[in-house]
């Protein structure tokens, strides 16, 4: 028999079974169980949240400016400036987080049962 001592001597079966003990696989998780239940939150929640945090965030750079200029000494030009790109950089991201989940969905209806 030819040895070769390029390819290490691994046993699979022996670390899946190491790695998982055959008891888990009750747990919630690894069934088909897990699908039944929820933990509370749903796609729509997750999503009305996020539309509210960025509805904050994009009228924070118009809160702070109307702070700043009125002479609170709290707030600085820069912390306009942060909360305006942050703002920014939502609405871009929720642009296309939208095209995103529209072209998915346009796929998804394309798919013929």
């Amino acid at each position: 028999m030819i040895e070769n001592r390029l390819i290490p001597n691994v046993n699979i079966f022996s670390d899946v079974a190491s790695a998982i003990p055959v008891g888990d696989f009750s747990k919630k998780g690894f069934g088909l169980d897990a699908l039944n239940e929820s933990d509370g939150t749903s796609f729509k929640n997750v999503l009305s949240g996020m539309i509210t945090n960025l509805n904050n965030e994009i009228d924070k750079p118009d809160q702070l400016l109307n702070e700043q200029m009125m002479g609170n000494p709290d707030v600085d030009i820069h912390d306009v400036v942060t909360a305006m790109a942050k703002a920014e950089l939502g609405i871009s991201l929720a642009t296309q987080m939208t095209s995103k989940v529209v072209n998915a969905y346009t796929s998804v209806m394309q798919i013929s049962i």
